[in-house]
C-alpha cells in the first residue's frame, strides 16, 4: 500500500511540472493590451511544407477563440496581398507587410517562419502537419516596433498534459516518440504559442498594477 502511494505521489508530482519548448518575450516599453486590439496574423512561411497559411489560420482562431483581440479574416490579407502583387508564401517584406497591416487597420501584425519536422512512423506513412522549429514576432503597426517575440525550440513539449499521459500509461501506451508527435501538431503548437502569449501580457499587467 505504501509503495502504491509513492508511485501515485512521483506521477502526481511528474505531471504538475510543466515544461514547453516554446519561449516568449514581450516588450514591457509598451502598453501592449492599448496597443494589440486588432490583429493580423500573415501567412507563415514553413521549410518543407506548403501549409503555413492553415498554420497562421490556426493561431488566428486562437486569438478569436480567446475573446481578448479582434482579428483580421485571412480572405481581407490575402485580397490586398495580391493586390500588391506579393507572395502569398509567407515571405512578405517586413515594411510591406507593416503598409499592408495599416490599410486593414490592425494595431499589430504576427509573422512567422519556421521548418518541418519529418518523422515518420514504423511501418506507416510520414506524418503530417509537424513543426521542428519556428519564430514569431508581432509589429506594431504604427511604430514598426516589436513588441513579442516567440521562438520554438526543436524537441517535446513536456507541459502537465503530455506529462500525465506519459506517466499514467508508465512510457507503454504513451512512449517518448507519441509526445514528440502530439506536442508537434501545428494546431497544439497554436494553443501553446497564443497561451503563453496571453499569459505573458496577463503578468506585465499584473506587475504594473501592483
Amino acid at each position: 500500500m505504501k509503495k502504491l502511494f509513492l508511485v501515485i505521489l512521483s506521477i502526481t508530482i511528474l505531471a504538475s511540472i510543466g515544461c514547453s519548448s516554446i519561449d516568449v518575450a514581450i516588450s514591457k516599453k509598451v502598453n501592449i493590451t492599448k496597443k494589440m486590439k486588432k490583429i493580423a496574423v500573415f501567412p507563415f512561411a514553413i521549410k518543407g511544407a506548403s501549409w503555413g497559411d492553415e498554420f497562421s489560420d490556426s493561431i488566428t482562431h486562437q486569438f478569436f477563440k480567446s475573446g481578448k483581440v479582434e482579428v483580421v479574416e485571412r480572405e481581407a490579407i490575402q485580397k490586398i496581398i495580391k493586390e500588391q502583387k506579393l507572395s502569398m508564401t509567407g515571405l512578405v517584406d517586413e515594411n510591406k507587410a507593416v503598409a499592408i497591416g495599416k490599410l486593414l487597420g490592425a494595431d499589430v501584425i504576427i509573422m512567422g517562419r519556421g521548418s518541418y519536422l519529418h518523422y515518420k512512423k514504423l511501418f506507416r506513412d510520414r506524418v503530417p502537419n509537424l513543426i521542428d522549429t519556428f519564430s514569431l514576432k508581432g509589429i506594431n503597426v504604427e511604430t514598426g516596433c516589436l513588441i513579442f517575440t516567440v521562438r520554438k525550440e526543436p524537441g517535446k513539449a513536456w507541459d502537465w498534459r503530455y506529462r500525465m499521459k506519459y506517466c499514467c500509461s508508465m512510457g507503454i501506451i504513451w512512449n517518448s516518440d507519441d509526445i514528440l508527435v502530439e506536442s508537434s501538431r501545428y494546431d497544439d503548437i497554436s494553443k501553446q504559442i497564443v497561451s503563453r502569449i496571453l499569459e505573458a501580457i496577463a503578468e506585465i499587467e499584473k506587475e504594473k498594477q501592483l
